[in-house]
C-alpha cells in the first residue's frame, strides 16, 4: 500500500525501458514518456512504456551508434534499426535538432556537422575557440601512408603495432610540451581510442612501458570507440589501425562509429591513419580534405 501510494502521487518516475513493466509501476499510465539515449534503445523495449503514454519524446542521436545486436539474422531483419530512426524518417515534421553544443572547439565539430547535421551545429561561445594553450592545433590528421605501418590480423580483430607505437610517442612528446603550460593543478584529461579491441589491448600494453604516460595514467583512458560513446575528454587520440593495399577498412565503414569517435574531444582531436588506405572511402577522403583546409593535415614523416 505504501509503495502504491508513493508511485500514484509521484509526478516523475524514472525507470529502464524493461523496468517500466515492473509490478510496482506496471499499471500506471503517463501523460508523457521521455526515452533518453533512444538511439541505443531496442524497438521492442521502447514499446513497453510507450503503450502506457499519451505522448512520447525520443531524445537521442540516430547518427551515432545503434544498439549492439549479437544475432546477425535479427540485425538484418530490422532489429538494429531503432524506433527513433524510423520516427525521424516517418515524421520529419516532429524532429527538433538541438543545434548548439557545449563541448567542442569549432574545428573539431565542423566535419561531423557538415556530414551528419546539414552544417547546422553551432558551438557555444564558451567552447567555440577554446584551446589547451594559445596557438595549439585543435585538430590534427596525421597520415601514416608510406611509413610501412602495416595492419596485422589478430584473431577476429586487427592491430597495427607501428601505428600504436607512433601514436603513443606523439602523445608522449605532446605531454612533455604541456609541461611548460600552467593548468592550475588540473592536468587535461586524455582518451586514446580505436575501433579494434586488440589495438586497444596493444596500446594498453605499450603504455605500461612508458614512464611518462604511466605518471599520468589517472588522466589517460584507453578504450574502444564503442565503449566510449557518451564520454568526453580534453584531448582525444584515435588510432584508425587499418593499412592495406586493398583499401579494406572493415569497422571504419560505419560512419556513425566515427561520428562518435570524432566528437569526444573538447580541445584537441588527433586522428592517426593511413590516408592511402582510407582515401578510397568518400567519408575519410572528405575528412582529409577538411583537415587540409584547416592546415590540420600532417604527414607522419614530420614526426619521425
Amino acid at each position: 500500500y505504501i509503495m502504491d501510494n508513493l508511485f500514484n502521487n509521484a509526478q516523475i518516475i524514472t525507470a529502464t525501458l524493461v523496468g517500466s513493466n515492473h509490478y510496482t509501476v506496471k499499471n500506471l499510465k503517463y501523460n508523457t514518456v521521455v526515452i533518453d539515449e533512444a538511439g541505443q534503445a531496442l524497438e521492442p523495449a521502447c514499446w513497453i512504456p510507450i503503450l502506457k503514454a499519451e505522448k512520447v519524446i525520443f531524445a537521442g542521436d540516430h547518427f551515432q551508434l545503434s544498439p549492439t545486436i549479437k544475432s546477425n539474422e535479427a540485425a538484418k531483419s530490422g532489429l538494429s534499426t531503432t524506433l527513433l530512426e524510423k520516427s525521424v524518417i516517418l515524421h520529419p515534421e516532429s524532429v527538433v535538432l538541438l543545434n548548439e553544443q557545449y563541448r567542442m572547439n569549432t574545428q573539431i565539430m565542423g566535419y561531423s556537422s557538415k556530414v551528419f547535421y546539414e552544417d547546422r551545429l553551432m558551438a557555444n561561445s564558451s567552447v567555440a575557440n577554446h584551446l589547451l594553450f594559445p596557438n595549439d592545433e585543435p585538430l590534427m590528421f596525421i597520415d601514416t601512408a608510406g611509413c610501412g605501418f602495416e595492419e596485422k590480423a589478430d584473431g577476429t580483430s586487427t592491430t597495427n603495432p607501428e601505428e600504436a607505437t607512433f601514436m603513443l610517442n606523439h602523445l608522449t612528446e605532446f605531454i612533455e610540451s604541456l609541461g611548460n603550460q600552467n593548468f592550475e593543478n588540473k592536468f587535461p584529461s586524455i582518451a586514446v581510442i580505436s575501433p579494434y579491441k586488440q589495438q586497444v589491448q596493444l596500446l594498453k600494453e605499450l603504455m605500461q612501458s612508458n614512464p611518462l604516460l604511466m605518471a599520468h595514467d589517472d588522466k589517460i583512458s584507453v578504450n574502444t570507440i564503442d565503449s566510449f560513446q557518451g564520454q568526453e575528454r580534453d584531448i582525444v587520440y584515435i588510432s584508425l589501425t587499418r593499412s592495406n593495399t586493398e583499401g579494406a577498412i572493415g569497422f571504419l565503414s560505419d560512419t556513425r562509429r566515427m561520428n562518435v569517435a570524432m566528437t569526444r574531444a573538447r580541445k584537441k582531436l588527433v586522428v592517426v591513419g593511413d590516408g592511402a588506405t582510407l582515401s578510397r572511402s568518400l567519408f575519410y577522403n572528405d575528412f582529409m580534405k577538411y583537415a587540409e583546409g584547416l592546415n590540420a593535415y600532417h604527414s607522419a614523416w614530420e614526426f619521425l
